[in-house]
């Protein structure tokens, strides 16, 4: 080994310079990045007989957080499923279908956006990030279930469990 400083063998301070001068350059990136992101807007959004509320009828374009809670009364499964709306349909035609002879299965009839919000037992709650461009869209439950826990019941969407809005 050389007896010259930097050359055959490294020094322990020399080590632990360089170890925090890598941690320096990690917190470093690390907190560009998490500091140069945009905040992304949280609607909170329950549900309470059968009704979504809420929600705003318009909202602007862009990414989205939504949280979603269940605060019925009783003990009952809901969900949250966006959807979109294409051009000259509207919330009634989603609890058209779902009343029809498809129920649950109309869902499938609809294009979903993103996750599903759920399914949410009563005093659940979840949360989903949504990027949504300019256009009509809806929220609806094709859960189904009664308001007692007892027994299968209508799907909820049939009942009118659907909410629309905008993103301009």
């Amino acid at each position: 080994m050389s007896d010259v400083p930097g050359h055959g063998r490294n020094p322990r301070w020399q080590t632990v310079a360089l170890s925090l001068l890598a941690l320096a350059l990690v917190a470093a990136a690390c907190s560009k990045t998490t500091t140069s992101s945009p905040t992304t807007p949280l609607t909170k959004v329950f549900v309470q007989k059968f009704r979504y509320h809420g929600m705003p009828k318009s909202i602007s374009s862009g990414l989205h957080q939504f949280l979603f809670e269940n605060k019925e009364s009783f003990p009952i499964t809901h969900e949250m499923i966006p959807v979109e709306l294409p051009a000259g349909k509207t919330a009634q035609d989603i609890t058209a279908d779902a009343k029809g002879a498809k129920g649950p299965d109309s869902e499938d009839e609809w294009l979903h956006i993103g996750g599903d919000f759920g399914p949410a037992d009563t005093n659940a709650s979840v949360v989903e990030t949504l990027y949504l461009p300019p256009g009509t869209y809806a929220f609806a439950c094709w859960q189904t279930g009664k308001p007692s826990g007892v027994g299968i019941g209508p799907t909820h969407a049939s009942i009118g469990m659907v909410f629309q809005f905008t993103v301009a």
